[in-house]
């Protein structure tokens, strides 16, 4: 598995916790269908930006689940965790 990074701006308000609460039981099947395992998400003290980190096969499988999903993002990119 590898570390993937998906990059996201909110361009219609700033992050709202229930919307991804839900939005995250919504579109676990998906996820797991791609092999695609959430780990952490961070949001920027504003709202506006949002960092989300997934277990992953690769980087292609988390853009193929977002484009199911109908997820826009900025970027996805493979990741390497250091200590």
């Amino acid at each position: 598995m590898a570390t993937i990074i998906l990059e996201h701006r909110f361009e219609g308000g700033p992050f709202d916790a229930e919307l991804f609460n839900a939005a995250q039981e919504r579109n676990a099947p998906c996820l797991r269908a791609h092999g695609v395992r959430h780990t952490v998400s961070y949001v920027t003290r504003d709202g506006l930006c949002m960092i989300c980190v997934f277990d992953a096969p690769d980087a292609e499988a988390v853009r193929q689940a977002a484009r199911q999903l109908g997820l826009r993002h900025d970027a996805v990119w493979a990741a390497t965790v250091v200590s």
